[in-house]
């Protein structure tokens, strides 16, 4: 072969290669961006003010600013990735303790936010006794299907603060079974500086995230976003 037609044949395959890789690039849709996000769970996300137990806060439990709080870091966080980004918080205790009864209309107003990213963080108020095979897993996805924005909403989810093995049984066999986002943060309660043990008199309060820990499920869950 001339080196004139090897030349030749170069440059046709090269401008094929151009223009296939055009092809295939123009038919990837734009990946959509999160616009808003739903965080969902309990105390650590958020609890009102209850001076009978030495709370007198409205934040995220045992943190000791509104600001050093999961939510408040990881709001944060969003908003460097999208400044007009929505964050909101709501504390679905009474879905932990009535899972197997709880009509969750009752949550209309958080349906109607449409949120494309829902994060979910609870389990630590569930009583393990009215576990039956995966009947958790199986209200909870009935929940978070109920909530989310669209079918194409993100969902990350996150193990137990504290060590829970039933309760993360549940809740890894529902994000395996729906695709979700799985964070573990359990093991950051065998480090007691993750607890504000010594900063509350109630040991309920006080076994609750300290703002180190705080920090650390906020720096966790911002890892493990589908950004």
């Amino acid at each position: 072969m001339s080196l004139t037609r090897f030349r030749l044949l170069f440059c046709l395959l090269s401008v094929s290669l151009v223009v296939f890789m055009n092809a295939c690039h123009e038919e990837t849709p734009n990946k959509k961006p999160v616009e808003r996000v739903l965080v969902i769970g309990n105390s650590i996300t958020y609890h009102p003010s209850a001076p009978e137990i030495g709370w007198n806060h409205a934040w995220g439990m045992a943190a000791s600013k509104p600001e050093n709080d999961f939510f408040s870091i990881l709001a944060n966080s969003l908003k460097s990735y999208r400044e007009d980004i929505q964050v909101i918080r709501q504390n679905v205790y009474p879905f932990e303790r009535h899972f197997d009864t709880l009509n969750v209309e009752k949550y209309g107003e958080l349906k109607d936010f449409g949120a494309d990213l829902l994060i979910v963080r609870l389990g630590e108020n569930v009583d393990t006794q009215k576990i039956n095979g995966v009947n958790f897993s199986e209200s909870l996805i009935h929940f978070v299907n109920y909530l989310k924005g669209s079918p194409e909403s993100k969902v990350v989810i996150t193990t137990t603060f504290w060590d829970n093995p039933v309760m993360n049984e549940q809740i890894r066999w529902a994000a395996e079974k729906e695709g979700w986002g799985l964070v573990d943060i359990t093991y950051l309660s065998k480090n007691d500086e993750n607890m504000a043990l010594d900063e509350y008199e109630n040991n309920g309060v006080a076994r609750h995230p300290s703002d180190q820990g705080m920090a650390e499920i906020a720096r966790l869950i911002w890892k493990g976003l589908p950004l």
